[in-house]
C-alpha cells in the first residue's frame, strides 16, 4: 500500500492529472514573471487578462488554484471572487490574492469573507509564491489519488482531515450509542474535567438540554445521530455545554460521521468550541449597530427599521401612530459657548428625561446631534390628542434647568407632528413632514410643537423650486446692482449711494432681496454672491467717480453676518481695490446692529481691517437691536444709520420722535455722522434737518436707480440745487 508522500510524488509525474493553475492579471509581463517561478511545478498554466475572461474559463476547466489580482480595470478581484463563489461549479476554488495595495485588516478581511485562502503583495517573492502553491498541488495530488485508494486510505484521509480542521478546538470521540470514547487535551481545558473522572460518560453529560434545544432524551432520535446516520455533517452554531459543577458556557460544535468500508456509521467526532466571549462581543456589537452610542436611545438606522414595522402594524390593525420630531433650542449656543463634553452629558440628561414621561412601547431615538425622534401608536380617534399631551410633557420635562459641571444650563425643544397615514404612508414621507412641521414650530419661538400641514408641503416643495433656480441664477450671474442716492443736507448735494442688489431676469425683479438672501445663504453660496457685489461695486466706483460731476462719490455696501464672519472677506475687497486702483475712501461698509452684537470678536477684528483700509464703517439699522451707543464707543465706526420704521414714525409718534433726536446727539457726540433711511415725506425731512442729520435717503429724493439713472440723477439734482 502506498503512502501518502509516496501519492504526491507519483502524482507530479502523472500527466494525466496534471495540477492546472489560472493566473488571472491585466498585465502580460505579470504573467510572465508568474510561470517563470513555478515552471517546475509541472503545473499547467492557463491565463485571463480580466475578470470577465477568468469566469469564463472556470466554467471550461477544473483549476487546482486561481491566482487572482486585485488591483484591475472593470471588474477588480474582490468582484470576480465573488461571482466564483455563487456559482455551483466554482464555490470552493482555492483562490489567492495578489495586489499591489497596502494590506490592512479591512482590506484583507474582505478578500477572506470571499473565500480568499491566502494573500501575496507584489512584487511577489519567488520563494512564497512556489512554497503557497505547491501546498495546493500537494492538496489536489492528495485528493484525486485519495479517491482512488482503498477504504482504509479513505478513512485515515478523513481522520487526518477532522485532526487537521480541530486544531486548537476541543475534540470528543463518540461511539454510535453516543458514549465518549474520546476527549483531547483541549476539550479537557474547555469543559474544566477529564476523561479519566468517569463523570464524562456520555454526550448527554456535556450538553445541556432544555425543551428549545430540539433535543431528545434517546441517543438515537437526536439530530446529530438522524445527520450522522446518513452521512452528513451536523453543525450546531448555537448550543450550551455543562462544565464541571454544573456551568453553562455557549459553545458552537460541528458532528462529522466516522464510516466504515460499507459507509456504516460506526463513530461520530464532535470538534467544538468556547463562544462565550464571542457572543458578549456580538451582542455588544448588535447593540453598537442599533443604538446611539452617547445616550443610549435607538440609532437612525434602527429607527427606521423600527418605523416600517409600525407601519405595518397600522396598516393591519387599521391604526393610527405619531411621529415627534424633536429639536433642543439653542443647544448650538450651548455646545459652542461650554465645550462639547457639557454639550453631550446635556444630550444625556435630556434622554433620561424623555425617557421618564413616555411608556415603554413608545419608540424613542437620537438621530444625531440634538435630534430625536418619538413614535407613540394609539388608535386613530386618539391620536391627535394624545400627541397633544406627549409633546406637553416633553417639553414640561425640560423645564427644570439642568446642571451639568456645575453649570446652570436651561434648554427647551420644538417639535413637529406627523400623523399616520394623514401626514404620509412611507418612512421618508412621515420624517420629512414631521421635520418641516418641527421648523415651523421652531420659527414661533421656543417650547412650542407644530402638527404637520399640506400648506407646509407646498412651501417645501416651493422653496426646493426656489433653490434650484437661484442656484441657477449664480451660476449665470442673474444679479445686478441698483444704487439709492444719498443727500448730504448741508451741502444739499449727493455725496454716496447705497448699493443694493437685485435678482433680475430680462430687466424684471423676480424675487425681493430679503426673500432671496436668506436662500442663497443656507445654500452657502453668500460667499460667491459677496465675491461678485464687491467686483460690481468696484467697477461702479471706478465708472461714477470718472463720469460724475458729484465726485467723489462713496459707495455703501451691505455685508450680512455670514458674509463678515467669511475669513476671505477683507482679502477679496483689499484685492478688488487694488485691481480698479481705487482708494478705500471711496467706500463704506454696512453691518447690522445684530451682527455687531452676534459675532462681537469676528465682526471687530474684519472691521479694523476695513478701517485700516480707509473704508468708512456704518452701523445699519440701528435702533433695532440690543447694542447701547457706549457699546459702540468702543468699534471702529464712522456713520450711524438710523432705521428706516423710526422716520416713518415722525409726527405720529413723539417717544420715536424723542429717541431720533437723542441718538442723533449723542451720535454726535461720539464724532459719529448720522444717515436716517427711509425718509418718505417732506415734514420726516423738516424734522431731521431741525436735528441736524447729516444725510439722509428714501423715496422723497429717489427709488434705486440703475447707473444710467443714476447719473440723470445726480445732474438734475446738481442744477435744481443751483
Amino acid at each position: 500500500m502506498n503512502s501518502l508522500a509516496e501519492i504526491e510524488e507519483n502524482y507530479l509525474e502523472d500527466e494525466q492529472h496534471q495540477a492546472k493553475i489560472l493566473i488571472v492579471d491585466d498585465g502580460q509581463e505579470n504573467h510572465r514573471v508568474i510561470e517563470r517561478i513555478l515552471k517546475n511545478t509541472g503545473a499547467k498554466f492557463y491565463n485571463a487578462l480580466s475578470g470577465q475572461e477568468a469566469i469564463k474559463l472556470t466554467l471550461r476547466h477544473d483549476f487546482t488554484l486561481v491566482l487572482l489580482d486585485v488591483m484591475m480595470p472593470i471588474m477588480d478581484g474582490f468582484e470576480t471572487a465573488a461571482i466564483l463563489r455563487v456559482n455551483e461549479a466554482t464555490k470552493d476554488l482555492p483562490i489567492i490574492f495578489i495586489t499591489a495595495a497596502d494590506q490592512n485588516n479591512t482590506f484583507e478581511l474582505q478578500g477572506y469573507e470571499l473565500g480568499a485562502v491566502d494573500y501575496l503583495s507584489k512584487p511577489v517573492k519567488a520563494t512564497s509564491l512556489l512554497s503557497k502553491v505547491n501546498v495546493f498541488i500537494k492538496l489536489e495530488s492528495q485528493r484525486y489519488r485519495l479517491e482512488q485508494t482503498l477504504d482504509d486510505i479513505k478513512r485515515l484521509e478523513n481522520r487526518n482531515k477532522l485532526i487537521l480542521e480541530s486544531v486548537g478546538e476541543g475534540i470528543i470521540g463518540l461511539d454510535i450509542d453516543g458514549k465518549i470514547t474520546f476527549l483531547n487535551p483541549a476539550g479537557e481545558t474547555i469543559l474544566n474535567d477529564s476523561f479519566e473522572t468517569g463523570r464524562l460518560r456520555h454526550f448527554f453529560d456535556i450538553i445541556y438540554i432544555d425543551e428549545d434545544d430540539g433535543l431528545k432524551t434517546k441517543w438515537t432520535n437526536t439530530p446529530i445521530f438522524e445527520y450522522c446516520q446518513t452521512g452528513k455533517k451536523f453543525v450546531e452554531t448555537a448550543a450550551t455545554f455543562k462544565r464541571d459543577k454544573n456551568e453553562l458556557f455557549a459553545v458552537e460544535y460541528t458532528a462529522t460521521p466516522i464510516v466504515n468500508g460499507g459507509d456504516k456509521l460506526s463513530g461520530i467526532v464532535i470538534a467544538f468550541q468556547d463562544i462565550t466571549e464571542r457572543k458578549k462581543a456580538e451582542e455588544q456589537l448588535n447593540h453598537l449597530a442599533r443604538c446611539d452610542s452617547l445616550t443610549g436611545l435607538l440609532n437612525r438606522h434602527a429607527f427606521g427599521n423600527n418605523l416600517k414595522q409600525m407601519i405595518s402594524r397600522a396598516q393591519r390593525n387599521q391604526s393610527s401612530f405619531a411621529l415627534l420630531f424633536i429639536d433642543l433650542d439653542k443647544f448650538k449656543q450651548i455646545n459652542d459657548t461650554l465645550g462639547h463634553e457639557t454639550g453631550d452629558s446635556l444630550l444625556q440628561e435630556v434622554a433620561v428625561r424623555f425617557r421618564s414621561v413616555i411608556r415603554d412601547c413608545d419608540l424613542l431615538s437620537r438621530l444625531g446631534g440634538d435630534e430625536f425622534t418619538l413614535a407613540i401608536e394609539a388608535n386613530r380617534n386618539r391620536i391627535t390628542g394624545d400627541a397633544i399631551v406627549v409633546s406637553e410633557k416633553l417639553i414640561k420635562v425640560l423645564e427644570l434647568p439642568f446642571v451639568i459641571y456645575d453649570h446652570e444650563i436651561s434648554i427647551g425643544a420644538s417639535i413637529g407632528i406627523a400623523i399616520y397615514p394623514d401626514s404620509g404612508l412611507e418612512t421618508s414621507q412621515l420624517m420629512q413632514a414631521a421635520d418641516l412641521a418641527m421648523y415651523k414650530a421652531k420659527d414661533k419661538g421656543s417650547n412650542l410643537f407644530q402638527f404637520f400641514t399640506e400648506d407646509m408641503q407646498r412651501e417645501a416643495i416651493e422653496n426646493i423650486a426656489l433653490e434650484r433656480r437661484l442656484k441657477a441664477a449664480v451660476a449665470n450671474q442673474e444679479f445686478t446692482l441698483v444704487y439709492q442716492p444719498k443727500i448730504d443736507l448741508d451741502k444739499n448735494q449727493v455725496t454716496g449711494v447705497e448699493a443694493l442688489l437685485r435678482w433680475q431676469v430680462n430687466g424684471k425683479n423676480i424675487l425681493g432681496p430679503d426673500k432671496f438672501i436668506p436662500v442663497i445663504e443656507e445654500l452657502g453660496l453668500i460667499e460667491k454672491v459677496s465675491e461678485w457685489v464687491i467686483t460690481a461695486a468696484c467697477q461702479f466706483s471706478k465708472k461714477i467717480n470718472h463720469d460724475s460731476a458729484a465726485a467723489p462719490i462713496k459707495t455703501a455696501i451691505n455685508l450680512s453676518l455670514k458674509e463678515i464672519k467669511n475669513p476671505q472677506i477683507t482679502t477679496i475687497f483689499s484685492e478688488q481695490l487694488k485691481v480698479h486702483n481705487l482708494p478705500g475712501e471711496y467706500f463704506e461698509i454696512e453691518v447690522t446692529e445684530t451682527s455687531m452684537m452676534l459675532e462681537p470678536t469676528q465682526t471687530l477684528e474684519h472691521l479694523n481691517i476695513f478701517n485700516d483700509l480707509g473704508v468708512a464703517i456704518a452701523i445699519d439699522d440701528f435702533g433695532t437691536g440690543y447694542s447701547s451707543l457706549s457699546h459702540l464707543s468702543k468699534l471702529p465706526l464712522d456713520v450711524l444709520k438710523i432705521d428706516k420704521s423710526f422716520c416713518q414714525d415722525i409726527g405720529e409718534n413723539q417717544s420715536t420722535e424723542s429717541i431720533i433726536k437723542s441718538t442723533i446727539a449723542l451720535a454726535h457726540s461720539l464724532n459719529l455722522r448720522v444717515i436716517a433711511e427711509g425718509v418718505e415725506t417732506y415734514h420726516q425731512l423738516d424734522f431731521l434737518r431741525k436735528l441736524r442729520c447729516d444725510i439722509v435717503q428714501g423715496y422723497l429724493y429717489s427709488r434705486p436707480l440703475s447707473y444710467e439713472d443714476l447719473i440723470d440723477f445726480i445732474e438734475h439734482f446738481s442744477k435744481d440745487s443751483k
